[in-house]
């Protein structure tokens, strides 16, 4: 009788942990335990200033007008129904702090990537400013504002990407950038600074530059990425130091860039020890690139994010 007491146990300690095991990583707020009748419920255009607070369902497009502004308290969360975007002509303020992010998610019970439009700042968007904000399952965040302020985020699973930038120059720092189908995409002559970032794990490139642009990128951590850390297409001429460009499933850097002081390391599954230190236009880890200075064989302390603590 003991025994099969046992080896009940033993089975149910076992179905737990590859229960355990098998689920996909939570990004946000684990378990929503938010009043159902508590919810807001929004959509079409904001002329004027408004605040939001608590849990807020978007049940169509939302568009804050060239003279309004959307301020979104810390903490609250915003849920979107399907194929529904929110589009910035004027001013969103959503600013969290740690341990009080502000969430944008999908309203769907089974979310994936792809659930909801993702947020556009247009062109006449000014001074915007998301610090603090999970953005998850969306199409993508889409930023033709230079003036966009964007720190201390988390963007993961969006369908086409995490961020497109197009035509524009504005700086992102310190977001973690996971899971998209690639991380950020530079399109459209765009040259955004992209500085202090953790772009990791994403399905397909970490970053793409393509259409002309030619964006900073510097004092990244870029890797684990399924295909390139970096892919330019023709045209593209990013500004690539003082990067951590690891362990990603292809090229380092592939058809372009002028690359000086990263650290590159086991891309192309080369192994965990191969640090390639060459300055040739092409090399084991990286190809085709414009020119390569002081390689580097030790990482970056300074790169990736500076937050230590996260929500």
């Amino acid at each position: 009788m003991e025994k099969k007491s046992f080896l009940t146990v033993l089975i149910l300690i076992l179905v737990t942990v590859i229960y355990i095991g098998c689920k996909p990583i939570e990004i946000g707020e684990p378990l929503d335990t938010v009043d159902k009748s508590n919810v807001i419920k929004k959509s079409g255009e904001i002329t004027k200033d408004e605040i939001w607070s608590g849990t807020i369902l978007v049940e169509s497009d939302v568009i804050v007008s060239k003279n309004g502004s959307l301020t979104i308290d810390k903490g609250s969360k915003v849920k979107f129904t399907k194929n529904t975007k929110l589009v910035v002509d004027g001013t969103l303020y959503s600013e969290g702090q740690e341990n009080k992010s502000i969430t944008f998610t999908s309203n769907e019970t089974d979310p994936k990537p792809g659930d909801w439009g993702g947020i556009i700042f247009n062109e006449s968007s000014l001074n915007s400013k998301m610090e603090f904000c999970v953005i998850q399952f969306h199409s993508a965040i889409l930023c033709r504002s230079d003036s966009l302020k964007l720190n201390n985020c988390i963007i993961a699973e969006g369908s086409l990407a995490g961020i497109i930038f197009e035509i524009t120059s504005p700086t992102i720092e310190d977001n973690i950038i996971t899971k998209n189908n690639v991380g950020i995409m530079c399109d459209k002559s765009s040259s955004p600074t992209i500085s202090h970032n953790a772009i990791t794990s994403n399905l397909n490139d970490g970053i793409e530059c393509k259409g002309s642009s030619f964006p900073t990128i510097s004092y990244n951590v870029i890797s684990n990425n399924r295909r390139n850390g970096i892919y330019c297409y023709s045209g593209a001429t990013p500004t690539i130091s003082f990067n951590n460009i690891t362990f990603n499933g292809s090229w380092a850097v592939s058809g372009g860039g002028k690359l000086s002081s990263n650290f590159i390391k086991g891309n192309r599954e080369q192994g965990i020890d191969a640090v390639d230190t060459r300055e040739s236009l092409s090399s084991s880890q990286y190809q085709g690139v414009e020119n390569v200075e002081s390689a580097r064989s030790s990482p970056v302390a300074e790169a990736g994010v500076r937050k230590k603590e996260r929500w």
